[in-house]
C-alpha cells in the first residue's frame, strides 16, 4: 500500500480494515487521533461513513486527502498552472509576495532561515503564496492535494526543500549549508505520487475530517457513533510537530501558532501539576513506577489525564453497546519503562467502559518510521518495540 505523505508509526493497516470489514455501510467509524489517516482512508474505500479529528494541521490535511475524492486529471492540469502562475511572476521582487503569517513574525523568518537556503525559500514562497496567501483557484479539494504534494518535498527522509535529514520521522537536524533542489521541477513528480498513492477512484465514501481536539468533539453528536479505531500518541516517543512544522510554516502556520498547537497535544512532553488524582496515584504504586523524577511523573499525570478525557469524550459519542480499537504503545522515560496500556486501561474504566479484549503485536522497524540509521542504541527504537490493541465496550 502506497501512502500519500510520509507519517511516523502509522497505525497498521490490517488492524483499521478488519475491525471496518465487521461494520456494515450504513454504519459510522470514529478515529479522534487520525494522525496519518489510515483509519479513514480504509473506511473510504470501504464505504463505510468515517469522522476524523486531529489538532495537527498536517495530520488532519493528510488524513482528509486520503480519504476524499477529487478528479486526478484536474489535479494536474491545476498543478501545471500552479506552475506557470510561479514562474511568470518569478521575475517580481520578493517584496510583492507577502506571506503574513511569517513576514510579519521574527521568530517564524528565523526558523526559515535557519532550515531553508534561498533557492528553496523563494520557489516555496511563491507556491505558499499561490496556495496558501491567495488560492490561485476555489477548488478547496485540488487545492489540498496540491499542499500534500508541496509537503512531501519537505518532510522527506534526506534533504530535499529544506537543509535537514530525518524530517519524516520527527527528527529534523541539519546536515548540509547550500541546496541546490528544485522545488519546482520536482513538484509535478510529487502530485503524480499523491495522485497514484491516493487512487480517488477507489474511494466509494468522503470522509468528515476535523480539526480539532479529541477532547472536545462538539461536531460528533452523543450516542451516534458505531464503532471507534484510534491510537493516540504514546507518551514520550514521537514528537509529531517537530517534523510537521517544517512544512506547515509554509501551509500558513506561524512559530507561535504551532507550539501553542504543540502544547495542547496529548501525548507532549510538558509537565501538568504536583495535584495528581487519587486513581492516578494508585496506578503509579500499582505498576511500579515510584522511582520517577518529580518532572517526569508530572508529565505522566498529564498524559493520564488527557487519555482520560478523550476517553470520557469517546464514551459520549459512541452508542451504548459498541466498540472502541485503541491502539496503544510501549514507551520509557529515563530508562524506566512505562506501561501505557495500563494507563489507558485505568483511564478506560474509569470514565465507564469494559475491557473486552487486549492483544499484544511487535512493531516492524519498517512500519515505526524509525530515522534512517538504526543500531541497538538508538532511543527511538528502545522506546517502541511492541504494541497493545485494546477492544473497549460501553455498557447497553
Amino acid at each position: 500500500m502506497r501512502h500519500i505523505h510520509p507519517f511516523p508509526a502509522r497505525m497498521a493497516p490490517d488492524i483499521a480494515l478488519t475491525r471496518i470489514e465487521s461494520l456494515g455501510r450504513d454504519k459510522t467509524v470514529l478515529d479522534p487521533m487520525s494522525g496519518s489517516g489510515m483509519v479513514l482512508s480504509q473506511a473510504a474505500r470501504s464505504g463505510v461513513s468515517s469522522i476524523g479529528y486531529d489538532l495537527d494541521p498536517l495530520a488532519h490535511l493528510v488524513s482528509r486527502v486520503g480519504a476524499t475524492r477529487v478528479s486526478s486529471d484536474l489535479v494536474r492540469k491545476r498543478a501545471f498552472e500552479l506552475l506557470d502562475i510561479c514562474s511568470k511572476k518569478r521575475k517580481r521582487s520578493a517584496e510583492r509576495i507577502v506571506l503574513p503569517w511569517l513576514d510579519h513574525d521574527q521568530e517564524s523568518r528565523a526558523f526559515v532561515d535557519y532550515w531553508f537556503y534561498r533557492k528553496q525559500k523563494r520557489q516555496l514562497r511563491a507556491l505558499s503564496f499561490h496556495l496558501v496567501a491567495r488560492p490561485f483557484t476555489s477548488n478547496r479539494r485540488v487545492t489540498d492535494v496540491l499542499k500534500v504534494a508541496l509537503s512531501r518535498l519537505i518532510v522527506s527522509k534526506e534533504p530535499k526543500a529544506s537543509l535537514a535529514r530525518d524530517t519524516a520521522h520527527s527528527r529534523p537536524h541539519k546536515t548540509i549549508t547550500t541546496n541546490e533542489f528544485d522545488v519546482f521541477g520536482a513538484f509535478v513528480d510529487s502530485v503524480e505520487h499523491v495522485i497514484h498513492a491516493l487512487d480517488a477512484s477507489s474511494i466509494k465514501t468522503d470522509t468528515r475530517a476535523y480539526l480539532g481536539d479529541a477532547r472536545r468533539m462538539s461536531r460528533v453528536l452523543e450516542n451516534s457513533v458505531d464503532a471507534i479505531i484510534t491510537s493516540p500518541p504514546y507518551l514520550n516517543a514521537i514528537d509529531y510537530l517537530r517534523g510537521h512544522r517544517l512544512s506547515l510554516i509554509w501551509l500558513g502556520k506561524g512559530m507561535s501558532k504551532l507550539r501553542t498547537i504543540r502544547s495542547r497535544s496529548i501525548g507532549t512532553e510538558r509537565a501538568g501539576t504536583d495535584v495528581h488524582s487519587p486513581e492516578f496515584a494508585s496506578l503509579v504504586s500499582a505498576i511500579g513506577l515510584e522511582e520517577i523524577p518529580t518532572r517526569q511523573l508530572r508529565m505522566l499525570s498529564r498524559y493520564f489525564d488527557d487519555l482520560t478525557k478523550q476517553l470520557d469524550e469517546s464514551a459520549r459519542v459512541l452508542k451504548p453497546g459498541a466498540s472502541a480499537a485503541y491502539v496503544v504503545g510501549n514507551s520509557t522515560i529515563r530508562g524506566v519503562y512505562i506501561k501505557n496500556n495500563e494507563l489507558l486501561k485505568c483511564a478506560a474504566e474509569n470514565v465507564g467502559f469494559a475491557i473486552s479484549d487486549e492483544q499484544v503485536r511487535d512493531i516492524p522497524d519498517n512500519r515505526r518510521y524509525l530515522p534512517v540509521t538504526v543500531d541497538n542504541s538508538n532511543s527511538l527504537a528502545n522506546r517502541m518495540r511492541t504494541e497493545h490493541v485494546l477492544t473497549l465496550t460501553k455498557p447497553k
